[in-house]
């Protein structure tokens, strides 16, 4: 179980990161049907040019794991060894990944609205947190809440990841030119969708430093505390590339998917404490 939970956590972050490459590709809308079966243009193996390749392409491997997670379900309740509190979440993962489908759904029927859009980033990145406590829960070290600071930090980068969601539906990701400095004449814009931009910027720069500082405490329990603090950093500079490549398709979906690593990497660090401080 513990090793099928691990490949669906990686799974789910690969269709993160397809689902990050669907909008800056122009192919939100490639396949503008939609019946809760995974078909484009009432097909369901359509040919996979163009944009149907990334919006059909993401709906069938989000098909794959949701079926994988029916499947996790049905073995954690079937299973003598898991306790209840699991099996309650692995319900509330399949009522997850039917959500996150339905709100992508929709978000075509209804062209794109952009706080739909943003919602199904958040149920997202949501859903994917729920997957890897699940299999951190169905492996053989004990789960404890780790350190306050530790999940600030990822609370914070959640609300990040929302912003950053917000912008690209709502056109923002290029409001500032190709400027990664400041946002044209001056560093604080007068129109609202710079504001935005230059918030987001803001909040990922005062993000680094809340990592940076409460990672920092944390290297002498675990090293693995470094992996939260490199991923932030790659996170910002994949950033500002995306407006120096003027919204470069592979380097947003990048952004994205180094996103969701930065934020799961957080959850683990709160979650899988060292057996030495257990012990401690």
């Amino acid at each position: 179980m513990f090793y099928f939970s691990c490949v669906l956590v990686f799974l789910t972050w690969i269709l993160l990161w397809i689902g990050g490459l669907v909008n800056p590709m122009g192919a939100s809308l490639a396949c503008p049907d939609w019946y809760f079966v995974p078909t484009c243009h009432g097909e369901l193996l359509p040919a996979m040019t163009g944009g149907v390749l990334f919006e059909h392409g993401h709906r069938l491997w989000a098909s794959m794991v949701g079926l994988m997670t029916v499947v996790l379900a049905i073995w954690i309740w079937v299973s003598k060894k898991t306790d209840r509190t699991t099996k309650k979440l692995a319900l509330l993962a399949v009522f997850g990944v039917a959500l996150q489908g339905t709100l992508g759904g929709v978000t075509v029927l209804l062209g794109l609205s952009a706080v739909l859009s943003t919602l199904h980033l958040v149920v997202a990145m949501g859903f994917f947190c729920l997957v890897i406590y699940l299999a951190m829960r169905s492996g053989q070290n004990p789960l404890r809440p780790g350190h306050t600071g530790v999940l600030i930090a990822f609370f914070l980068t959640f609300v990040q990841i929302l912003l950053g969601g917000l912008i690209r539906h709502v056109g923002a990701g290029m409001a500032c030119g190709n400027d990664w400095l400041s946002c044209g004449p001056s560093f604080w814009p007068s129109w609202h969708l710079g504001q935005l931009h230059m918030l987001h910027r803001l909040v990922g720069y005062a993000l680094t430093v809340v990592i940076g500082w409460t990672c920092i405490r944390q290297l002498s329990v675990t090293k693995w505390a470094l992996v939260p603090m490199l991923l932030v950093v790659l996170q910002v500079a994949l950033g500002l590339m995306t407006v120096a490549t003027l919204r470069h398709a592979h380097v947003v979906a990048m952004h994205t998917a180094i996103g969701a690593l930065t934020l799961a990497s957080l959850w683990v660090l709160y979650w899988a404490r060292p057996k030495k401080e257990l012990s401690a």
